[in-house]
Parts: C-alpha cells; structure tokens; sequence
C-alpha cells in the first residue's frame, strides 16, 4: 500500500486537515470580529443598543470578507495556510469590504431606528412603513450575502459589486434560498443551545454558503471577468 496515500492524501489526512484548517479560520474570524462579538454575546438586544451595535460591527466586515477568501481558498486547492492567508485575504480585501460594508450597515442602522421611531407612533401609514422597512433590511441582508463572496473572489468596480449582488439575488434563486436557509437553520440553533455556539461555528457556516454558492462563481467567471481569486 502506497505510504503517501496513507499519510499524504489518504481520507484521513483530508479530514484532518479540514477540520485544523476550519478551526484555525474560525479563530482568527472570532480575532479579528472580538468587539462585535463581544457586544452580541453580551448586551441585550434591545433598541438603546443599537448605536453600540452599529459602531461595534464595523469591524466584522472585513473579518468576514477575511473568512470568506480563506475558506473559498481551502475548497478550490484543498489545503490552506490558515494564519498566512486569512490575514492576507484581510490585508487585500479590507479597502473594497469597507466601502460596501460601512454604506450597508449605516443604512440598516437608519431603518432600525425608523422603525422604533413607527413602533411608538402607531398609525395606519407607520405600519405600512413598517412592514416595507423590514422587507428592505431583509433584502439588504440577502444582498449583503452576495456581496461579500464577490468582494473575496472578484475585483470589481463599487456599482458593479451591487449590480452583481442583486443581480444574482433574483437569478440564482436556488442559492438564494440556500443561503437563506443556512442563515434560518444557524439563529434556530442559537436559540435552542446558547449564542455562544456562534464562537465555534463561523468557519462551517462560511464553509456551507461558498459549497451552496458553487454556481454564482462559475457564472461570473464565465460570463462578466477573469478571476481575481476564484473561489469556485
């Protein structure tokens, strides 16, 4: 029997090396997302939080974007660096996350409060309002979802990563769902075990949304650009 097979490339090493890659990433996401992490685990989720929550997840963009090149990286070459590349995806991605991210969270930060603002003023019109800034934050999100994998796998103009975002938001329904559902499954664990699952989790649920994304990527690189580090 061939040694390397065993040792090298046989299923075992595989695993292993899945499972130190994801707890490694998944370290350095909790590193380098600590405030708003902290902030989550702590403080009640009620709406005089909600500045802290604002300025406390500034910071996770980048950490997701981070965990997002790392992970896609570990899925297209079966192996990863974990220190070397989640802190060099953070380094090259950091620039294009913040300006998508910040504009994003800034937006959800005004409706929130429009909300409450609609929530202690009760009439007719505020809960119509109130029903379409909700649907609004819940497209966000879905949006934000596409936004980042295209962040962490191509090299795009501002406009052009929220065209693509909603563009495949709407067309690649499936992985839409897809990811909706990862999102839905993850806060209903939280809720039956404790938010502290969230600290050991990161790395597989990023793993679970770019196996689920596997198509967005494929049709971008064959139909709008090159890859700049294709995560398909």
């Amino acid at each position: 029997m061939n040694q390397k097979n065993i040792f090298g490339e046989g299923l075992f090493f595989k695993i292993t090396n899945l499972i130190y890659a994801l707890l490694m990433t998944n370290f350095y996401f909790v590193l380098t997302n600590i405030i708003g992490l902290f902030f989550f685990l702590t403080l009640e989720p009620t709406f005089s939080n909600v500045t802290i929550y604002f300025l406390a997840l500034i910071p996770t963009g980048p950490a997701i974007s981070a965990l997002i090149y790392s992970i896609g990286k570990l899925i297209r070459e079966k192996e990863l660096s974990p220190s070397k590349d989640y802190f060099h995806g953070y380094k090259i991605n950091f620039k294009d996350t913040m300006k998508f991210w910040l504009p994003l969270l800034l937006v959800v930060y005004i409706l929130i409060v429009d909300l409450q603002y609609f929530n202690t003023n009760p009439s007719t019109i505020t809960s119509i309002l109130s029903v379409v800034f909700v649907i609004g934050i819940l497209l966000i999100i879905v949006i934000a979802m596409n936004g980042f994998l295209i962040i962490a796998g191509y090299k795009f103009r501002f406009k052009d990563i929220w065209k693509l975002a909603v563009f495949y938001s709407f067309t690649k329904v499936k992985i839409t769902f897809g990811n909706i559902s990862i999102v839905i499954i993850t806060l209903f664990l939280l809720s039956v075990t404790s938010h502290f699952l969230l600290l050991f989790i990161g790395s597989l649920i990023c793993y679970l949304f770019l196996l689920n994304s596997k198509g967005l990527f494929e049709d971008i690189q064959l139909n709008f650009c090159e890859p700049k580090k294709n995560l398909s």
